[in-house]
């Protein structure tokens, strides 16, 4: 079996789930940090849950983990270990060892949504789920009111729109965003809130792009010159 060497990322209820590969504890700090700086409007004001596998983790060490996500504005929930070590000092610091109504087990880790660079999401989300990809997304659903989508590339919603949609939150230039019927929700382009024509708001198919940082908002299907 090939050792996993990559970071994973995956929306749960409340925040994310971060599941580091298997390293000594430095490696994985260093790691976490590193992908936090990199997405700062991903990760910004969040919380999020750690998957540490087998590594230890001391008090102090993990003291210093919870001071440098402090000063990135992120709040650690809890800390999922197969590490004795590790979660004790989760334990000292109030750090619960699992996910309340989450699915992840230690034995099974996720793995990312399949598709690769373009991510294909066929399932209803849930009205307070939150939902994170890395990379462009095709949601073949509605997202409900209370639900939040966020992604680093492009995406397009084939549904109903009454939730909150964050594209191109990896900082690319040019970004787009294809909406079948907007509803009550908002979207985001690159962290920025996207004005819709009140002419618009009854429209099917609502195309916006962002390019060279300036934001167009027009129909996706356009009439037939008569």
């Amino acid at each position: 079996m090939t050792k996993r060497t990559e970071l994973l990322v995956r929306g749960i209820r409340g925040g994310v789930l971060v599941v580091l590969p298997d390293a000594p504890w430095y490696q994985q700090r260093d790691m976490l940090i590193s992908r936090i700086q990199s997405q700062e409007r991903f990760f910004k004001g969040g919380r999020i849950a750690l998957d540490l596998g087998g590594t230890d983790w001391s008090e102090e060490n993990l003291d210093k983990l919870l001071r440098d996500l402090a000063d990135e504005g992120i709040c650690l929930r809890a800390v999922l270990s197969s590490s004795a070590v590790t979660l004790e000092s989760g334990r000292t610091f109030g750090l619960p060892s699992e996910i309340e109504g989450d699915e992840h087990t230690k034995a099974a880790p996720p793995e990312p949504e399949p598709g690769g660079r373009v991510v294909w999401i066929d399932r209803a989300l849930e009205d307070a789920e939150k939902l994170i990809v890395d990379g462009n997304l095709a949601l073949f659903s509605d997202l409900p009111e209370g639900a939040e989508v966020i992604c680093s590339g492009s995406a397009a919603v084939w549904g109903r729109l009454d939730g909150i949609l964050r594209a191109g939150c990896a900082g690319e230039p040019d970004c787009a965003v294809n909406i079948l019927k907007l509803g009550g929700g908002s979207v985001f382009i690159s962290g920025e809130a996207v004005e819709f024509p009140r002419k618009l708001r009854k429209t099917f198919g609502i195309l916006i792009t962002r390019r060279d940082g300036a934001i167009s908002v027009e129909p996706s299907f356009k009439k037939k010159s008569e």
